[in-house]
Formats: C-alpha cells, structure tokens, sequence
C-alpha cells in the first residue's frame, strides 16, 4: 500500500449549476428526511412536532405531512442555497480560476 494520496487538482473555468444543485439536494436532503421522519414518528405517538395550516397533527397522518413537509422545505433551500452559491462561484471564477481536487 502506498502512503501517498492518491489527489489529481483540476483546474476548470465552468462548474456546472446541475452539479451544485445536486450537491446541496443530497446533502440537504438527507438530513431533512431523517429528521422529518423523526418528527412524523413523534407527531404519530402524540407530540406537537408536526404542524399544518396552523394546527398541529397527530396519529398517522403526521407522519406523510411531516416527510412532504421535508421535501419542500429541502427543495426550497436547494433551490435558494444553490442559486446564491453559483452566483458566488460565478463572481469568484471572473477573478481567479477555480481548483477542484479529486480524489481517487
């Protein structure tokens, strides 16, 4: 085994919005699901976790609300986040290229 990474920096002018976009769904998705599905979990046995049109929710329609409430709340920040993230590396790509390391 060797003791060296094994990294290649790369060098690009472009990153594509797609790339970004998927990148924060992915990481903002995943959490916001686990955390839903918790409080949908919680809403079902009767906490106030879940509300909707200012009423809280309970038994087993808690926890789809809750999970459909995490999606657009993960939708809505990837699209916002992402939006204002690729407007700054667009900034920042008109000053000095971009490096992207890669690692194998």
């Amino acid at each position: 085994m060797s003791t060296q990474e094994n990294n290649t920096p790369a060098t690009h002018k472009r990153v594509k919005a797609s790339v970004i976009y998927r990148l924060m769904l992915i990481g903002l998705g995943i959490p916001m699901f686990i955390f839903s599905l918790i409080c949908g979990l919680l809403g079902m046995f009767g906490y106030n976790m879940v509300n909707w049109n200012n009423e809280t929710v309970h038994g087993v329609l808690a926890l789809p609300i809750a999970l459909l409430s995490g999606l657009f709340i993960s939708v809505f920040f990837t699209l916002f986040l992402g939006t204002i993230c690729c407007v700054g590396l667009w900034i920042y790509s008109r000053f000095r290229p971009l490096q992207v390391k890669v690692l194998d």
